[in-house]
């Protein structure tokens, strides 16, 4: 029994269990290389430490440093989007949950400092950290507060910890299964920041698709945000073409259910007359009709990253860490092969 009170396996338990030595179990926990036990004896050990919820000791004890690092601390939140971003599409939603509930959970105080880039609301007194969802202002008052992390900033500032994603890389799924599909002429509709940052999804995209000799700027369309009215915007657009291309790739699951629509209004099927492939993952993605191919970005875990990596740079750390998060591409209807 550990000092919280609850039950943790020994090594000797399990070594009792697997009918092996302490010894032996410890170097097959540890990753013992040089250990020469045989596949069946290393599965059944691990398969018992399993059974056994076995931690650690070193785990343990930094779990238990991390509880003691954050009871009592209390943690800024600043979100750089507008209110709106949250109602139609749950992508930062479900970052800033992911912040919350970590937070909740390790006994932090989080306060919102403010939700839209036109809020001019600043109380950083008394902070023990500071997460930023979206573009980073002004360097100047954020440093009043240590340690900081950014998550989803474009500039991937290397003064802080950041907690991006690789959206060549995920872009580059959504491309290669297009192309896997038949499709040679893809278009792309997306958004612009308020920054003034070109889009990582749109610059991946281009370079891609010039790579491979197949990019059409003719075929890129654009608008202000991110949002459904946004998407069905482009299509709107995309639609007036004589030539339109045969697949899509659109920066966000909200924006792809705009497209949608618009297409359907026009007498156009998804995916029968055009393929579309989508950025998120949001719940809603899977309810359309049809329901959306789209990659996955694990929103919440990036926003408890997030904490993790303030706890992290209070319990010592020093040199800034860029934590990037993996995707996955979620295969559904509105894609189809060309022929």
């Amino acid at each position: 029994m550990d000092s919280e009170g609850m039950n943790v396996a020994t090594i000797k338990e399990i070594a009792e269990k697997a009918n092996v030595s302490t010894a032996t179990v410890s170097r097959v926990l540890n990753h013992d290389k040089s250990l020469s036990v045989t596949d069946e004896t290393r599965e059944r050990i691990v398969s018992i430490a399993n059974q056994l919820n076995y931690v650690p000791v070193r785990k343990r004890q930094t779990e238990r440093n991390q509880v003691s690092v954050a009871i009592n601390r209390i943690f800024g939140l600043e979100m750089w989007y507008a209110p709106e971003y949250e109602w139609e599409d749950t992508y930062f939603l479900s970052i800033r949950k992911g912040i919350e509930q970590e937070c909740s959970e390790r006994g932090i105080t989080l306060r919102k400092l403010k939700h839209d880039w036109r809020d001019k609301r600043e109380n950083y007194e008394d902070l023990d950290g500071l997460i930023v969802i979206g573009a980073l202002e002004d360097e100047t008052k954020v440093d009043k507060v240590s340690p900081v992390v950014l998550v989803n900033d474009s500039t991937e500032n290397p003064k802080y910890d950041n907690v991006v994603l690789d959206y060549e890389k995920a872009t580059e799924q959504a491309i290669e299964y297009l192309l896997m599909l038949g499709h040679t002429n893809i278009g792309f509709i997306g958004g612009m920041h308020q920054s003034g940052e070109v889009d990582l999804r749109q610059r991946a995209f281009e370079s891609i698709l010039q790579r491979k000799g197949l990019l059409n700027e003719e075929d890129i369309f654009l608008s202000s945000r991110f949002l459904v009215s946004d998407g069905y915007k482009c299509m709107k657009e995309l639609i007036q073409k004589e030539e339109r291309p045969t697949a899509l790739f659109v920066a966000s699951d909200a924006m792809a259910i705009g497209a949608i629509r618009a297409a359907h209004e026009a007498g156009m099927k998804v995916p029968d007359d055009i393929s579309i492939v989508s950025f998120n993952d949001v719940e809603m993605a899977a309810f359309t009709q049809p329901a959306i191919t789209t990659v996955k970005v694990y929103t919440e875990e990036m926003g408890r990253t997030a904490v993790k990596l303030v706890l992290d740079q209070i319990n010592g750390r020093t040199i800034p860490i860029k934590a990037v998060l993996p995707t996955n591409l979620v295969i559904r209807e509105s894609a189809k092969e060309y022929r």
